[in-house]
């Protein structure tokens, strides 16, 4: 994930250069104990913005007609020493779970069981090679949670930031082995001047909180239940549970996993799996109870 060099208690962000300028804030929700926003603030870490990234995009192959044929490579020859490439210039917004609940809601039998079959379809799908360079070795419950949470912030920030699901991409940071357990929405044209800083706006305080739990919110709900909610395999290779186009998928061009992994159980509940954000709706249906009782 995004590395930091640490002085004392202050996280040092690395120098601002051409290509790469971060800067660390928050959801501006410390020391609150107003629910949702509390729990909201429980379940997740730290926040970078990304003013400026740069991504280089090569074109190493190609497969032809049927997705499980050979790899015809870009270079047909053999003979030459470079790729096809294109770079390009963005911004992002890099997000943090809480790692102590992470673990916590990891350990949970139903949520392992829920991931076990999931990795048996995996384990069966002439997709598994290419999806194991995105997930690890093995799949694990932070990769679909992460990844299903990607999706999610994706929708949401489309309406809210005026880009496009097709014009933001995710970058998935889920291996166990390494301790990772982080998400980066981000945008990127070919312009040298990269973007506009709108993504980046979304991003400070208090609008990621606010983003967050509008996202939460309208995962509970898919206007495709009970059937989403009650999948037991949709998608290609049975890879999906609770997603569907209706809630949770994005173009192609868009997912580092051909909207493959996802199941919105595990962010909102159901199923009897416990969703990690689960407790967030529960608090703010009862807090829209309440203000809807006072007079």
């Amino acid at each position: 994930m995004i590395s930091w060099r640490v002085r004392g208690r202050r996280r040092l962000a690395p120098p601002a250069t051409r290509d790469f300028a971060l800067r660390e804030t928050t959801l501006g929700l410390a020391g609150e104990t107003v629910e949702p926003w509390a729990g909201l603030a429980s379940r997740f870490g730290c926040v970078v913005l990304a003013d400026r990234l740069r991504e280089v995009r090569v074109l190493s192959g190609f497969t032809r007609v049927s997705p499980d044929a050979a790899v015809v490579p870009a270079d047909t020859s053999r003979r030459l020493k470079w790729l096809p490439a294109v770079e390009v210039f963005g911004e992002g917004v890099f997000l943090t779970l809480d790692h102590g609940a992470l673990k916590d809601w990891e350990e949970d039998p139903d949520v392992r069981g829920r991931v076990k079959g999931m990795r048996a379809d995996l384990d069966r799908s002439f997709q598994k090679d290419r999806l194991q360079n995105v997930t690890g070795p093995e799949l694990s419950p932070r990769f679909v949670l992460l990844h299903t949470l990607a999706h999610l912030l994706i929708r949401q920030l489309s309406f809210e930031s005026g880009y496009t699901t097709a014009s933001l991409r995710e970058r998935i940071y889920a291996r166990p082995e390494q301790d990772q357990y982080g998400i980066l929405v981000y945008t990127a044209a070919g312009d040298a001047e990269g973007t506009l800083g709108g993504l980046v706006r979304q991003g400070e305080p208090p609008r990621l909180a606010e983003t967050l739990l509008r996202m939460t919110e309208s995962a509970a709900w898919c206007s495709a239940d009970p059937l989403c909610a009650e999948h037991s395999g949709q998608g290609f290779g049975n890879l999906n549970r609770a997603a569907c186009h209706a809630c949770a998928l994005l173009p192609e061009t868009s997912c580092e996993a051909g909207n493959s992994l996802l199941d919105r159980a595990l962010v909102v509940g159901g199923e009897r799996v416990p969703g990690y954000l689960q407790s967030i709706i529960t608090a703010a249906r009862a807090a829209a109870a309440g203000a809807l009782e006072q007079p």
